[in-house]
């Protein structure tokens, strides 16, 4: 994936109302958001993917305001992983203080591409999700043994592309549990693992409460049924 230079303008007079959704953001949050820089796509291709950094206060405002991201236009990547275990596919419940798809259920680890993973004017999604998988799940890289992209899934509502990757570990549920339990992070309030038989079962039954992403990654990594 390509930087390219410059910035991304923001229309004039729309800085208040970025400004109060941040504000609104930092207090579910309980003021632990951080305004640094995500990565923002601008070209897309089949081979290639290029764009800039925004600031983070910019993405947070447009997943709250549809006439800010009308605006603003922005179309923020992310990394999502889908992590197979011996025992199951991973779940997480996301905290309903997050900015976005607060409480649903999601495949770990998932996390915005941010301008730590720029090297030159390129950037290293593996890198950030080695990084994301450390932060919210525990795991170290050592333990995964196979890792490749499976889809690029586009929101239209909210601009947001999700690029997924299949990951697999030797790891077990209850060691993936006991890191997570280490790392203190609070991104996601429940942790389950789902048997791959179980799948179109569980995703029946959390109907309304799972990213819509989640079975759009599980049916690319062929995981998942088309149509379950």
């Amino acid at each position: 994936m390509d930087l390219l230079p410059g910035s991304v303008a923001v229309p004039a007079g729309l800085e208040p109302a970025i400004a109060a959704a941040w504000a609104a953001a930092q207090g579910r949050a309980g003021g632990r958001l951080f305004d640094g820089r995500v990565f923002s796509v601008s070209e897309l291709a089949p081979d290639r993917i290029a764009g800039q950094l925004v600031a983070y206060r910019l993405v947070v405002a447009a997943y709250a305001d549809p006439g800010l991201a009308a605006a603003l236009r922005l179309r923020p990547l992310s990394v999502c992983g889908v992590l197979r275990m011996p025992d199951g596919i991973l779940f997480g419940r996301r905290q309903r203080g997050a900015t976005y798809e607060a409480g649903l259920w999601q495949t770990p680890p998932a996390g915005s591409v941010d301008a730590g993973a720029v090297v030159g004017n390129r950037v290293d999604v593996v890198g950030q999700l080695r990084a994301e998988l450390a932060e919210e799940v525990g795991l170290d890289w050592g333990r995964i043994t196979g890792c490749r992209a499976v889809t690029l899934v586009e929101h239209a509502a909210t601009g947001v592309h999700d690029l997924a990757f299949l990951l697999d570990t030797p790891a077990g549920f209850a060691e993936v549990a006991a890191r997570h339990a280490a790392t203190g992070c609070g991104e996601y309030t429940e942790l389950r693992a789902v048997p791959e038989a179980a799948l179109a079962g569980f995703i029946a039954a959390a109907a309304g409460r799972m990213v819509p992403a989640a079975p759009l990654f599980l049916r690319a990594a062929g995981l998942l049924a088309d149509g379950a």
